[in-house]
């Protein structure tokens, strides 16, 4: 599998630099999986099809400088700061490669760990204690597709219901751990589950 360290945290940059990816000659029919993490700057990211005055409270985005961001896969928005961790498979096998098996991949690492995470198929999302620690979406094109999602580890929660108009019940990771780490080790900790090392394109 490669793997990408992606160090920026332009939600712009990081959506743009994802499809580019996504659509790149690096992917071919026999190459691996491509895994990146990333995180956002303060922001809302918007689904491919959302209603953006629907779904944001665009001047509290705007007087609280969180940029509103549109991303290529579908789904409701969502609201992105330093706290949460970004994850994306990006592949042309799409036969082998389903929702499911991506979903359960992440939530096998989250549960080893230490998070006593579960499926919600429903909503594509991933849950423990009944509310909602991860969700995610998937965009395709051209035989490619991106598998992407979020991952609360330790994001300002205050702030969700007060930038969109339609929150969920939702809760960070970092309190359900058995042992705290801060959000560098935690994305340490994805890597070393996930077996992978840095590198950069």
């Amino acid at each position: 599998m490669r793997y990408i360290d992606n160090p920026s945290t332009d939600p712009e940059y990081n959506l743009a630099f994802e499809r580019s990816l996504c659509n790149s000659s690096l992917l071919t029919p026999n190459s691996s999986l491509t895994f990146m993490l990333w995180r956002n700057a303060p922001s809302v990211i918007v689904g491919r099809f959302g209603n953006v005055s629907d779904d944001v409270d665009l001047d509290f985005a705007a007087s609280h400088n969180i940029r509103v961001v549109r991303r290529a896969s579908g789904g409701g928005a969502v609201y992105h700061d330093l706290g949460n961790v970004n994850y994306s498979f990006i592949t042309r096998d799409e036969k082998i490669f389903t929702l499911e098996y991506f979903s359960n991949t992440i939530m096998e690492t989250l549960n080893a760990i230490g998070v006593n995470a579960a499926l919600s198929f429903s909503h594509n999302d991933i849950k423990a204690n009944g509310l909602k620690i991860s969700g995610a979406a998937q965009y395709h094109h051209g035989g490619s597709m991106i598998h992407h999602g979020t991952l609360l580890f330790d994001s300002d929660l205050s702030m969700i219901p007060r930038v969109l108009r339609h929150a969920g019940r939702v809760a960070n990771i970092r309190p359900l751990l058995k042992h705290d780490m801060n959000v560098n080790e935690f994305i340490h900790a994805i890597k070393q589950e996930m077996n992978v090392n840095d590198r950069f394109l």
